[in-house]
């Protein structure tokens, strides 16, 4: 009898032998590089700043089975753990201690802990796909360092670089303030601490110094401190010792001198530069020292001012000059709302005060233009130079 080739039956033998005969083909990559050490797992997040998915289970559990052949393999829940997670498998048949501590009931169990090894979420039981996306949307969100804060912590470590410690420390208070317990706030409180430490020890030597009786020195260290870590504790503490030590009335004699002693180099080099005006100002000043050498010294050096015609002549011309721009100023200040009559007059004032001075012409360039317009608002009006 003949067969025909087609038959079913004679060809499924031949079919299947060249079936077996085929390579297997290896079974499908795990798309998630899962860490199953878990010190080594938690030193990995810290050091990169990233937060922990760890999947709890056991190798006969049919549900964690489900979830890594199912909701791990997921493009989108792939693509969150390969660039935003540290994922770690735990089998709690192997480590049931690390299992108790992290108080897993149900197999599987999903932590999202951060970097620091907080817990943020548990999550018992299979989960599908799109849930677990959500939760590690959520978790992401929650421990990830927010733009302000790069933003504010970027420059706060340009300000310290500058010196400008104040600035920096306000920034770093407001980072510690709103993310203490993340790594940015946890990183901001770091730095504060060192900038704390720093203005500690000036606040210790300041004390060293007073308690050697150096306490003008101490005086010194303790205003350098205040100034230039404004916002620190130690600045608190520092403004404080000051205020003591002030009150002191053997302090308060060398402040006293030592202020006496400043007026009056500042008013020998307003005489040298021939600044007469600002000179007698000082001198004038010092007139409440008079029973310091300095207060002394201040009388004589009015007397050589006053005592001679063409300084004398300087002071006036000095002081018409101030008087002048502030004329000018409060011109200005008619001239802004509209009441230009007013500003005029300032402008007269100036052309009679400082006649052929820069400050006399441009009073007559205002003038001019007020008048050309009917009183309108003058344009281009700038300040002679002190």
């Amino acid at each position: 009898m003949r067969v025909s080739a087609t038959c079913p039956l004679l060809l499924l033998p031949l079919v299947t032998a060249v079936v077996l005969a085929l390579p297997r083909s290896a079974p499908a990559a795990d798309p998630v590089v899962w860490r199953t050490d878990y010190n080594a797992a938690r030193k990995e997040a810290a050091d990169k700043g990233l937060p922990l998915f760890v999947v709890v289970g056991t190798e006969n559990c049919f549900y964690c089975k489900k979830l890594e052949a199912g909701p791990c393999r997921d493009a989108a829940v792939v693509g969150q753990l390969a660039n935003n997670f540290i994922p770690l498998k735990i089998d709690a048949s192997r480590d049931p201690n690390l299992a108790r501590a992290l108080k897993v009931q149900l197999y599987p169990t999903i932590v999202f802990a951060g970097p620091d090894g907080k817990i943020h979420a548990f999550v018992e039981g299979y989960i599908d796909a799109d849930r677990l996306t959500e939760h590690l949307k959520r978790t992401g969100t929650a421990v990830s360092t927010t733009d302000w804060a790069a933003r504010d912590f970027e420059q706060a470590s340009r300000a310290l670089a500058a010196g400008d410690y104040p600035r920096a420390v306000t920034l770093l208070k407001g980072i510690t303030r709103e993310l203490g317990e993340k790594p940015i706030g946890v990183k901001s409180q770091q730095v504060l601490d060192d900038v704390e430490r720093t203005a500690a020890g000036k606040l210790t030597r300041a004390k060293d110094l007073e308690q050697r009786g150096f306490t003008q020195e101490a005086m010194d260290t303790l205003a350098e401190t205040v100034k230039t870590y404004a916002g620190t504790l130690a600045a608190g503490d520092a403004a404080t010792m000051m205020t003591g030590l002030a009150a002191k009335p053997e302090i308060q004699d060398k402040l006293r001198l030592r202020t006496a002693r400043d007026l009056l180099a500042v008013a020998k080099e307003d005489f040298r530069l021939g600044r007469f005006f600002d000179c007698l100002l000082k001198c004038e000043q010092l007139a409440v020292f008079s029973d310091l050498p300095e207060g002394k010294e201040a009388v004589a050096l009015a007397g050589d001012v006053k005592g001679n015609p063409e300084r004398l002549a300087a002071v006036c011309e000095q002081m018409n000059q101030r008087t002048a721009m502030m004329y000018l100023t409060l011109a200005d200040s008619w001239v802004a709302k509209g009441q230009t009559s007013e500003a005029i007059a300032c402008y007269e004032k100036v052309t009679r005060l400082c006649p052929n001075s820069r400050s006399g012409d441009l009073a007559l360039a205002q003038l001019a233009k007020l008048k050309a317009n009917g009183g309108a608002t003058p344009v281009n009006l700038s300040k002679p130079n002190q």
